[in-house]
């Protein structure tokens, strides 16, 4: 009865946030002229597509080997081919499925090879350290709108999710930190939880001294936060081919909207993420319907790119 009001439960959720970000995206294109948008999309050159598919391609890459990295450490006998082949997979449900837990899923269930607490530390570790370069990229951009432009708005959320993400990965990756809860922990006896994250924690704790390993981690995230960046910026140059505006916006802007649209508010973000680049993009000069024709045709191409998994997913076996 438990399990059935909790399935219950995440139906309902998930409807409402499909219901929001469809009310979202009808309020929008409602406020708006459709006609111009349309007018947009047609007007995008279409080598531009192909060149903004290039970073995204990149980002699942380097995703990818970011994560392999990693598993490597875990001494994970997997070749970096189907490494890749599981990240494209795991972006495949990411964008069908409700939360990106359900990637997280799929990549712990082909890789973990008998080992899943070390499978699925890599993963946790991966995500924490994926987390860290997006709200460290961001801070840099909120950091240069306010030292040159004076705007803080962004300025304590940046912070405040920087602290909170570093405070959780030292209580991830501290024995020390994590032994003061382990004891309550221990006590947990429903479904094996305690015992569980226990054999959990112990298998991520042999990343605490892996400080090159963190370090290039973090440095890969940050460049894949300037892909996620250099994606949308090629969608715009393809709309305005004489347009003055160069890619600082975009490398200051997307990080921003990338953190926001992680709060689960709508599915997939639509909606969430299509009014943050009407806000944000207007202070460039853009209008409404170019901003939000550049975030939704940046989703579409990355939405694109992400079938190539189910079509592993269909021909790939689980070792």
């Amino acid at each position: 009865m438990i399990n059935l009001k909790k399935e219950n439960r995440k139906h309902i959720t998930t409807i409402l946030r499909i219901v929001i970000g469809a009310a979202l995206i009808a309020i929008l294109i409602w406020r708006l002229d459709i006609s111009k948008i349309f007018d947009n999309i047609r007007s995008i050159e279409k080598v531009y597509l192909l060149y903004a598919l290039v970073p995204y391609l990149l980002f699942i890459v380097i995703s990818a080997w970011r994560w392999q990295v990693l598993l490597d450490y875990k001494k994970f006998s997997i070749p970096f081919g189907r490494t890749l082949i599981i990240y494209f997979i795991a972006t495949f449900f990411n964008n069908f499925l409700p939360t990106t837990i359900g990637g997280d899923v799929m990549r712990v269930l082909y890789s973990m090879k008998e080992r899943r607490a070390d499978a699925l530390a890599t993963v946790l570790v991966d995500r924490i350290l994926g987390f860290v370069g997006l709200f460290v990229f961001a801070l840099f951009a909120v950091l240069y709108l306010f030292v040159i432009k004076r705007q803080t708005e962004f300025l304590p959320f940046t912070v405040g999710g920087l602290i909170i993400i570093i405070v959780i990965t030292y209580l991830f990756f501290s024995e020390r930190a994590y032994n003061r809860f382990s004891p309550i922990v221990q006590k947990i006896r429903v479904f094996k939880i305690g015992e569980r994250l226990n054999r959990l924690h112990e298998a991520a704790t042999d990343f605490s001294s892996a400080w090159s390993t963190i370090t290039t981690c973090v440095i890969l995230s940050i460049v894949i936060q300037a892909l996620l960046a250099i994606g949308p910026f090629f969608v715009m140059k393809g709309m305005l081919m004489n347009n003055e505006v160069n890619i600082l916006p975009f490398f200051i802007y997307i990080p921003i909207i990338n953190i926001i649209s992680m709060i689960p508010i709508s599915f997939n973000a639509l909606g969430v993420r299509e009014y943050f680049y009407v806000l944000l993009f207007s202070r460039v000069g853009f209008t409404a319907e170019t901003s939000v024709v550049i975030s939704l045709v940046a989703f579409f191409l990355y939405f694109v790119l992400s079938l190539v998994g189910g079509i592993f997913f269909i021909f790939v076996k689980k070792d």
